[in-house]
């Protein structure tokens, strides 16, 4: 039986909560297939999900912003999405104010087109910036343009959670 989300998953302290209860995220990343299609025909989905919710996931990963439909059918399985915005990381993105412009705006135009929706478990707003374009444009530079990507994303849908996604190498960049 699944239960269609109907409130945004919080923090609690060092836990997150659904209502009353704690929420354990168990997550799985949902990638492009072997063409490159992000998520494929709304009925693959439908299966997809439902072996997700069989094998106890709560949690699906993508890697850009959904259309409508793909939240609808993950509300339908009680699933939640995490949902990371993309943008050009491997180019010098602090030096042109048009491309932090553009960045930005993208970010604001993928959060405002799903504020509220119930199957939003958050957003990352970046993803694995490589250690060595961190250095090269100084640590502090990116977490303060990373961090103002985080408050315009929550000017726009403050009860949803966002973050920032790293990996080892650049583990110091903590937003």
């Amino acid at each position: 039986m699944t239960t269609i989300p109907s409130a945004r998953v919080r923090p609690a302290a060092k836990f997150f909560s659904d209502g009353d209860r704690k929420f354990f995220v168990k997550g799985v990343t949902y990638k492009p297939d072997a063409e490159g299609n992000y998520l494929g025909r709304p009925e693959q989905v439908d299966i997809d999900l439902a072996l997700m919710r069989r094998a106890g996931l709560n949690v699906v990963r993508i890697y850009h912003a959904p259309p409508r439909w793909f939240l609808e059918r993950c509300a339908a399985a009680g699933m939640r999405v995490l949902v990371t915005l993309p943008w050009e990381k491997h180019i010098e993105f602090l030096r042109e104010r048009s491309l932090r412009k553009q960045i930005a705006e993208h970010v604001r135009t993928a959060v405002k087109a799903h504020a509220g929706h119930p199957a939003i478990f958050g957003y990352l707003v970046g993803n694995e910036i490589s250690s060595t374009m961190a250095r090269w444009l100084g640590a502090r530079r990116v977490i303060e343009f990373v961090e103002e990507l985080i408050r315009i994303g929550r000017a726009i849908d403050p009860e949803a959670l966002f973050s920032y996604a790293t990996y080892p190498p650049t583990e110091y960049l903590l937003p």
